[in-house]
């Protein structure tokens, strides 16, 4: 692997208002939510990467969250999952990373939850 570079894309921090939680309360309120993807893979060294199809196209990747993030989900982990399985397709030989962070947890002194998954 002398000739191949690891390589990290990531876009990190979108923050989008959401109607995930447990109780119907939080779904009916909603809250902000902050997902980040990374997206690891070897590359060649020589790569140059002047071309859009070199890589991912981060519109893509902003537009699967924004339309999977209007689906309610009772648990943040189900729409992490959901996410990763959406993300993954766009480049399968890739490793995906997704974060999903609950900036709005409504247990007192309490500032936020995530769940990643990676695969």
């Amino acid at each position: 692997m002398e000739d191949s570079l690891q390589t990290i894309l990531s876009i990190e921090n979108v923050r989008v208002k959401a109607h995930h939680g447990w109780y119907p309360a939080e779904r009916k309120i909603g809250g902000m939510y902050s997902i980040s993807v990374f997206i690891y893979k070897y590359a060649q060294a020589a790569e140059s990467y002047n071309e859009i199809t070199d890589t991912i196209n981060y519109e893509s990747i902003h537009a699967i969250i924004l339309k999977e993030m209007k689906v309610e989900y009772a648990l943040i982990e189900h729409c992490t999952k959901s996410l990763w399985d959406k993300l993954k397709v766009l480049q399968e030989e890739s490793i995906w990373e997704v974060k999903l962070v609950n900036e709005d947890v409504p247990i007192k002194f309490v500032g936020q939850t995530s769940f990643t998954i990676k695969g």
